[in-house]
């Protein structure tokens, strides 16, 4: 059994980890967001952000989900009861297909009347807008 001086010693390679890699990811989408607002232009960029971030609000949603599914997964592996843990593993897996279907088809329905009807895009760029909506969702539901 490891002592508490090793697990202290793995935690905080773990955290400086952790702090490593959100400055990493941080500073690439830095950039990246630099090189798509020169390759965009002010209009376009505009476009892919109020488009994309209208599906990615869904993300929340997925995102406490899959944190309470973590922790029950982590809870049964503590308990090492396998039936229990193949039984939310499976749970698990038919919400997330059951939610990823029903937030593509509300997006599908309701958003797509929205960036449509609602929304205030310059009609030559309206094709542009849906492909982004469309490939949203779609990395939303693969997500």
């Amino acid at each position: 059994m490891p002592t508490t001086a090793e697990n202290n010693k793995r935690i905080a390679k773990n955290t400086i980890l952790l702090y490593f890699r959100m400055i990493l990811l941080m500073l690439i989408s830095l950039y990246t967001s630099r090189v798509i607002l020169n390759v965009l232009g002010i209009q376009d960029f505009g476009i892919y952000n109020v488009v994309g971030g209208l599906v990615s609000m869904f993300s929340v949603i997925s995102g406490s989900l899959s944190a309470a599914i973590s922790r029950f997964l982590t809870y049964e592996l503590g308990r090492k009861d396998d039936g229990k843990l193949r039984t939310i593993f499976s749970s698990a897996v038919t919400i997330q297909i059951g939610l990823a279907v029903v937030i593509a088809i509300l997006t599908e329905t309701i958003g797509l009347w929205f960036v449509k009807e609602k929304m205030v895009i310059p009609s030559d760029r309206m094709y542009a807008a849906q492909w982004v909506f469309h490939l949203s969702i779609l990395a939303f539901c693969i997500n």
